[in-house]
């Protein structure tokens, strides 16, 4: 079996640091990047109970319960009751939260495109190729 420890290693830190980069991008800041990640959960999978965005997020209850209190007073989410279970509250995203994140995928989306315009078509390529591959990664 060949050594792919060095090329994990590479990718892990290539893809830490463009996540870092492109989290940066983002039209306002008032929002924290804590907020940022839930609101784009919610708004990828629609609504959830706050203990599965706690799992999705990788944090205790008590934390999300505070991210959620800042974007419920943001308005870019509601609670609402979960009519198959009436002991639980779903969270769901606003107009207004669905407008934010739009924004904030366009500003992430126009500086990396505009990152790409540099490399030559060579090098676009390649990370085409990559992006396919890493997304299979993903879906194992």
């Amino acid at each position: 079996m060949p050594d792919v420890a060095p090329l994990a290693n590479e990718l892990r830190l290539a893809i830490h640091r463009l996540t870092r980069r492109l989290r940066q991008q983002h039209p306002t800041h008032e929002m924290t990047l804590t907020q940022v990640s839930a609101l784009a959960i919610i708004w990828r999978e629609g609504p959830i109970t706050a203990g599965e965005l706690a799992q999705r997020e990788q944090v205790r209850p008590p934390s999300i319960t505070r991210v959620v209190d800042g974007l419920e007073a943001a308005g870019v989410v509601v609670r609402k009751n979960n009519p198959a279970d009436g002991r639980q509250v779903l969270l769901e995203i606003t107009e207004e939260g669905i407008r934010r994140m739009e924004i904030y995928v366009e500003a992430r989306e126009a500086w990396l495109a505009q990152q790409l315009v540099g490399l030559s078509a060579e090098d676009r390529e390649i990370l085409h190729r990559a992006a396919v591959i890493l997304n299979d990664l993903a879906g194992r």
